[in-house]
């Protein structure tokens, strides 16, 4: 059993989180009794990268990295790890998988112990269907953050393609 303050950090921390974000206190209510916490150990894997996706995640504590393993799917292999990001608490992960049923792109690997905030896939797509309002809400929250994250890309992109040549008159 959680005790009041560490339920009310994680409510705020969840309130905050770019999916949740807009929602009223009742709507995350709502969220966090259909979670369930979940405790890894450093270096627990909680995503692997070409497997199933089994729901949302949010992280309330810790930090979580994102990677491409060495060992990729259909026994190819990378040179070498690929640190693609670390996240914090209030950010979210899992979130393609709720969408598209599709296996995970990434890896996801706790760097010190963590505690997270899981809404299974079932879960979050009745809490949808149930309620117009906070669909619409976390919805338009999911692709604002897919869209800024495609933009974000297109800068990266535009850095390495991008050459700097005097204009000709």
């Amino acid at each position: 059993m959680l005790n009041p303050n560490d339920l009310r950090r994680y409510r705020e921390t969840i309130a905050k989180s770019v999916v949740f974000e807009q929602l009223e206190s009742g709507d995350v209510d709502l969220i966090l009794s259909s979670c369930r916490l979940l405790d890894t150990a450093a270096g627990g894997f909680i995503l692997t990268e070409g497997l199933p996706s089994d729901g949302l995640y949010i992280i309330l504590e810790g930090q979580i990295e994102f990677l491409l393993p060495e060992h990729a799917g259909g026994g190819l292999r990378r040179p070498s790890r690929i640190r693609l990001n670390v996240l914090g608490p209030g950010r979210c992960f899992g979130e393609y998988g709720v969408i598209d049923d599709r296996p995970a792109s990434a890896s996801a690997q706790a760097l010190a112990p963590a505690r997270l905030c899981f809404l299974p896939k079932a879960e979050f797509r009745r809490i949808i269907a149930q309620n117009d309002r906070i669909g619409k809400i976390v919805f338009f929250n999911l692709l604002r953050f897919l869209v800024g994250r495609l933009r974000g890309k297109d800068k990266e992109l535009d850095l390495v393609l991008l050459e700097d040549r005097p204009r000709e008159s």
